[in-house]
């Protein structure tokens, strides 16, 4: 009798862990989805002291002001792979309509890259 309590323990225990974690191999995205449509992104790529950075504006085409704007950076191999991902940050408030300068590290050069909004946050004021 207690050898089938501690087996129904153990499998309910199983079954909350492998239902509470993501699957192995899912990718997960903090991303909010849609900010193309929000903003637009030029980029390219250059060097700062000796190291390769991307490097170009953000315009705000969203209705509201928006601030602590986070950029992912995503090299690309000649297949359009990603090889790897850096995090940028846009520096102080963009209001409608403006373009903001941003400039972020990358760890390698890579053939191209990719520039997307991961996250903002909104602030209603004047400029």
């Amino acid at each position: 009798m207690k050898t089938g309590r501690r087996g129904a323990v153990v499998f309910a225990a199983a079954l909350m862990l492998t239902s509470a974690s993501p699957s192995i191999g899912a990718a997960q995205s903090y991303a909010i989805y849609g900010t193309e449509r929000h903003f637009t992104v030029e980029s390219a790529v250059g060097e700062r002291r000796g190291r390769p950075v991307v490097s170009g504006y953000l315009t705000n085409q969203f209705g509201f002001g928006v601030q602590g704007i986070r950029l992912r950076v995503e090299a690309l191999d000649a297949a359009d792979a990603v090889v790897s991902t850096q995090i940028g940050y846009v520096s102080g408030q963009v209001v409608p309509g403006r373009r903001v300068y941003f400039e972020v590290p990358v760890a390698e050069k890579a053939p191209k890259y990719r520039v997307t909004v991961l996250s903002f946050d909104v602030f209603q004021g004047r400029d």
